[in-house]
């Protein structure tokens, strides 16, 4: 560096500090160990010291109570969400239109008393969305789907997101 004066050179050297603990920073964030992810349903604890570490126990046992969320207790609320590699369902690798499905549907019409009863066919269009496929499986969303209640009654309901492993379709 020659025909810098010393300030420049200080400032070269604390730009390229600045930028290698950048660069380095999170690689050293993610080497850190992710450990398994939390239960999904309710966990029962105990601390027997107040600044000590929880015990998970079974439920109704004494003292214990339920977990608490956004601590250091386990709690299903804690999990990464699904679309994060540390969830151990790997990335979205790709989002599938999944097209508008047309359903037939042999409908109850009310009739008067004494008249046999009659049905009618009507359509109806079931919305398409999207899936996420990923490494380990395929993410359905929150959907509308159509449900046969009884013999010519149906009705709309919202689906619940989930998860369909690799090799269980």
């Amino acid at each position: 560096m020659v025909g810098y004066t010393t300030d420049m050179r200080i400032l070269v050297v604390a730009v390229g500090l600045v930028l290698a603990a950048g660069a380095l920073a999170p690689v050293a964030a993610q080497t850190t160990g992710l450990g398994a992810p939390n239960p999904t349903g309710p966990v029962f604890v105990v601390r027997p010291n107040p600044t000590g570490p929880f015990q998970v126990v079974p439920p109704g046992t004494m003292f214990s109570r339920e977990s608490i969320p956004f601590g250091d207790e386990p709690h299903s609320l804690n999990n990464p969400h699904p679309m994060l590699p540390n969830a151990g369902l790997g990335y979205a690798a790709r989002f599938i239109w999944m097209r508008p499905q047309p359903v037939a549907m042999q409908v109850y019409v009310p009739t008067p008393e004494g008249v046999p009863a009659r049905y009618q066919t009507m359509f109806a269009e079931v919305p398409g969305f999207f899936v996420a496929q990923t490494a380990t499986g395929v993410w359905l969303p929150e959907r509308w789907v159509l449900d046969q209640v009884n013999v010519g009654i149906y009705q709309w309901r919202v689906a619940p997101m989930q998860f369909v492993p690799n090799g269980s379709r």
